[in-house]
């Protein structure tokens, strides 16, 4: 196998202190790729704290820039690398709602890596009124990258989803450069889990940001219909916050006056995983999501989920057969799933046992493997 020369640029890196589910993408691969011979450096911005260069599990990090700025720092360092004589032989440009835009200047082939699309989040993201700017402004950079798809300047589009998928084809990107490289699974991590998950407790769980685009506050209001059904029953919220929203959510809590909801903020590994194991039900209600990859987590825990319909979860839930599946926005029903999953234990450990079934699909050397298919196609 020839080994390649990948020049990776990503918003942030596995260290950056907000990593999320794409900076685990990007290093699970990227550690994976090094170890098969390949040469992987990943450009990145540079938070406080964090060295300008460092070598993660043999792929090198170079870091630049902030939030904003990596994007031409990112060109800069592409260009004196160049200079200096070291030529990338593909370029991934890992697109979080704001592209490289590496069509514009690298001569190399280039992937796009793609999540999801903001689309809808933009109103919870900044403003109910940023969304229609903020969706014409994203569909106008995509169309940088739709055109050097059709010139064959780029080179495929990889993604996580059907879900994505079908998105990306509503942009305008050839269906036969979309590709489809699915999220993986650190079985290292789970593979203590259905041990752990031997007994149940009378829990919900939601594992993830707290970040307005997650719609936490409808599952405070299912659970205010839940706390009236059961007195045994309760719900967790544990991840990241953002401050403000989740100042929001506190409020909603007392000004409801729900009795057994615990915030649990900046878990760890370990702590995310007994928390998906001891729980009986998952619960997501984002507006979209790129996957879901705490809802596979779940299930390597043998935790099904309860989830809204929309892009991402519908890929990661199967209705009625690893979880449940309900419409967006309807907290009645939402309430319902969650109350019948805590009362009926044979069907959630049918579901449970399906979920862990499906898990079982997922593995970040089949991601990994998938990449590298389309790195060679």
């Amino acid at each position: 196998m020839e080994a390649l020369r990948i020049l990776w640029m990503n918003w942030r890196d596995i260290r950056h202190p907000l990593a999320g589910g794409a900076e685990v993408y990007t290093h699970e691969v990227a550690r994976r790729l090094a170890r098969m011979g390949h040469e992987v450096v990943l450009l990145t911005s540079r938070p406080p704290g964090l060295p300008r260069e460092e070598e993660i599990e043999g792929y090198k990090v170079i870091r630049a820039g902030g939030r904003y700025t990596v994007y031409h720092q990112a060109r800069r360092l592409y260009l004196e690398f160049k200079r200096r004589g070291w030529r990338p032989d593909i370029i991934i440009d890992e697109v979080n709602t704001i592209p490289f835009m590496t069509p514009l200047y690298a001569k190399e082939p280039i992937i796009m890596l793609i999540h999801q699309l903001c689309k809808d989040c933009w109103r919870h993201a900044i403003h109910p009124i940023a969304q229609p700017p903020g969706w014409q402004l994203e569909k106008l950079l995509h169309k940088i990258y739709t055109r050097a798809a059709r010139d064959s300047k780029l080179k495929a589009v990889i993604t996580v989803s059907s879900s994505t998928k079908q998105d990306l084809l509503e942009l305008g990107y050839p269906e036969d450069k979309v590709h489809i490289a699915p999220n993986g699974l650190d079985w290292n991590l789970y593979r203590d889990c259905t041990s752990l998950a031997r007994e149940k407790e009378p829990t919900t769980a939601y594992v993830g940001r707290i970040t307005p685009y997650k719609k936490l506050e409808d599952l405070l209001k299912a659970w205010n219909l839940v706390e009236k059904e059961t007195r045994e029953a309760r719900l967790v919220i544990a991840g990241r916050p953002d401050p403000k929203y989740l100042a929001r959510l506190r409020r909603l809590t007392e000004k409801l006056d729900l009795k057994h909801v615990e915030y649990k903020i900046n878990v760890t590994q370990e702590e995310k995983k007994k928390l998906l194991a001891k729980a009986a039900t998952l619960a997501y209600t984002s507006i979209r999501e790129g996957w879901g990859q705490t809802i596979l987590e779940a299930a390597a825990c043998k935790t099904p989920a309860i989830a809204y319909n929309v892009a991402g979860l519908r890929d990661s839930v199967k209705h009625m057969r690893t979880g449940i599946l309900v419409e967006p926005g309807d907290v009645k029903e939402l309430a319902e799933a969650i109350i019948t999953l805590l009362a009926d234990t044979k069907l959630r450990s049918k579901l449970a046992e399906s979920a862990y079934g499906y898990a079982q699909e997922f593995s970040w050397d089949r991601t990994a493997e998938e990449l590298r298919k389309v790195l060679f196609r």
